[in-house]
């Protein structure tokens, strides 16, 4: 199968290029920068028409469009990189009646926290929902993915390695992380199976847990002693997210504070459903990955 990955350099795209290419597709590369011969140049601030993608779908079996953007800025811009682009492509696909489209967005898409990283997705979700019945479509809302190579995870594994936790608010806030291993696993079995249905499915991991526990357990499989915990206080987080606000490659602002308070938990059965066993657990993401 020819299959077109928007966002192949990305660490989701990244994954899924390995995978799928170990299943024996062709995958076909849409990245900014092209290195390789099954590399195109993509421009998804600007490939925000139709005509920019129908040419490139001439060939395409599958599409999984797995660009995203934590923080909105110049340089990613969300209005186009979640919504305008996608767009797009989604209509492209609908033209060029392709079997099978991907569309990895978020959990809390759709949800009462109004952030612009929620809100900029509903377009390309509600595109996706007006495919004609005999288009397959499948819309993933992952939670905090873990993988070795992906930046999150280096980070909780920095922050779960320092011996003293400053967890903001006392790290009561809710999270189920997902492996990168299982993303996998269900784009690949989903794209495979000739029967699949389309949908949206909540991709969570096997357990839930709060930010807390997740460095505890990450700090448990780093092989370190416990750490000491110190809560920060409300007002201290939030003048930070503040700042953060002015400094575009930092991960904490007042939109992604509000979404980490707001918690990032679902409930994991159509996930189960769809991988055909349960997810993987938080509390063994390290002894997976070091097999992988």
């Amino acid at each position: 199968m020819n299959i077109l990955i928007c966002g192949a350099s990305g660490f989701i795209g990244r994954n899924l290029t390995m995978a799928l290419s170990k299943h024996g597709h062709n995958v076909i590369r849409a990245v900014r920068k092209p290195q390789g011969q099954n590399d195109i140049a993509v421009d998804f601030r600007n490939d925000t028409d139709i005509k920019h993608w129908l040419p490139r779908l001439e060939t395409i079996d599958a599409v999984i469009n797995a660009v995203g953007t934590l923080r909105d800025n110049d340089i990613n811009p969300m209005h186009a990189v979640h919504q305008q682009t996608p767009l797009a492509l989604f209509a492209a696909c609908k033209a060029r009646q392709i079997r099978r489209v991907v569309h990895i967005s978020a959990l809390g898409v759709g949800s009462p926290v109004h952030a612009v990283y929620f809100t900029s997705r509903i377009a390309a979700e509600h595109a996706l929902q007006a495919f004609p019945p005999h288009m397959h479509w499948l819309c993933l809302r992952p939670s905090v993915i873990y993988g070795e190579d992906g930046e999150s995870a280096r980070m909780f594994r920095r922050l779960a390695s320092l011996q003293v936790h400053m967890l903001p608010m006392g790290g009561h806030q809710a999270m189920q992380p997902v492996h990168i291993n299982d993303i996998c696993f269900a784009v690949c079995k989903w794209i495979e199976d000739e029967g699949a249905s389309s949908g949206i499915i909540d991709a969570v991991g096997g357990s839930p847990t709060t930010l807390r526990g997740m460095l505890d357990s990450y700090r448990h499989q780093l092989g370190y002693a416990p750490a000491c915990h110190v809560t920060v206080p409300e007002w201290i987080v939030r003048t930070s997210a503040n700042l953060g606000d002015f400094v575009s490659s930092s991960p904490l602002s007042r939109e992604t504070l509000d979404m980490l308070v707001a918690g990032n938990v679902a409930d994991a059965a159509a996930f189960t459903e769809l991988l055909g066993s349960k997810p993987l657990s938080y509390r063994h993401f390290m002894s997976v990955s070091k097999k992988t």
